[in-house]
């Protein structure tokens, strides 16, 4: 048996079950998320064919061209219309060419265009940095901006913040992959620089992960969790900043560490 909840009806869906915990076997109602198949059709062709939460669809447009480097800029789209199972995207001109050969499965298990990390070798320029305290600011910020994951623990959530640590774009998805897409593109959508913020987010982070927030432009990638060695390997390549396991006290910085200002220890 099934309900859905009259506050969020196309996010989750409400289900009887048996909860078995430390205080004894009861009856009760959970909410969990809901997921949606979709189609990103980019001037008549599909791009990419993947499972997401049904939400923030025009951002998540935008956010996968830039974030995949179909479009270096969002200028380059004139018109995203979502008509579920479709998301029409019209681009006036793309950064790489793209064709229906090009399609393929992706490790985050969606239809996605192929891609390459060795070419992504252009270095993200020096000058942004941030105390550490403030990336455990940002981290933290992931428990209190994601109310759907507090509700059904079924979500993963990307933050992007500014230097001090003030929050320009969070957005939960159920895939991480799909997280970073809509954060990139809200924040985009308003008009935010991102070579001056950083991001926080929840899931591992491969090459592909990376990769995404480079395109993006974004110098400071941490996550709560690992890294793989293709993650640190591109991020070291291009310049940016990698940190995982950050669960304040505790931060692993992989790559570029002088963009995080360490403190001063010298005087105890």
């Amino acid at each position: 048996m099934t309900r859905t909840p009259d506050s969020t009806p196309s996010i989750t869906q409400a289900y009887d079950i048996i909860d078995i915990n430390e205080e004894g076997i009861n009856q009760t109602w959970v909410e969990v998320c809901t997921e949606e198949s979709i189609n990103l059709i980019v001037n008549g062709d599909r791009l990419a064919s993947l499972t997401i939460t049904p939400k923030d669809l025009e951002a998540y447009a935008y956010g996968y061209l830039v974030c995949e480097g179909i479009v270096t800029d969002i200028s380059s789209v004139s018109n995203v219309c979502v008509e579920l199972p479709d998301i029409h995207v019209t681009v006036s001109s793309f950064s790489r060419e793209v064709s229906r050969d090009n399609v393929e499965i992706r490790s985050s298990g969606c239809v996605g265009i192929k891609t390459t990390w060795s070419s992504l070798k252009e270095p993200i320029k020096d000058g942004f940095a941030i105390d550490l305290e403030t990336l455990f600011t940002g981290m933290k910020a992931i428990n209190t901006t994601a109310p759907l994951w507090r509700v059904t623990g079924g979500t993963h959530c990307t933050v992007i913040l500014d230097g001090k640590g003030n929050i320009l774009s969070s957005i939960e998805d159920m895939g991480r992959h799909n997280s970073v897409d809509k954060a990139v593109g809200t924040a985009l959508l308003h008009g935010i620089d991102l070579s001056q913020s950083f991001m926080v987010c929840t899931g591992r982070l491969p090459a592909g992960m990376v990769a995404k927030a480079y395109r993006a432009g974004i110098p400071i990638v941490a996550s709560n969790t690992a890294p793989f060695s293709t993650g640190i390997c591109l991020a070291r390549q291009v310049n940016m900043t990698l940190a995982g396991f950050v669960r304040p006290p505790r931060a692993m910085i992989y790559s570029v560490p002088e963009r995080i200002r360490l403190p001063d220890t010298t005087g105890q």
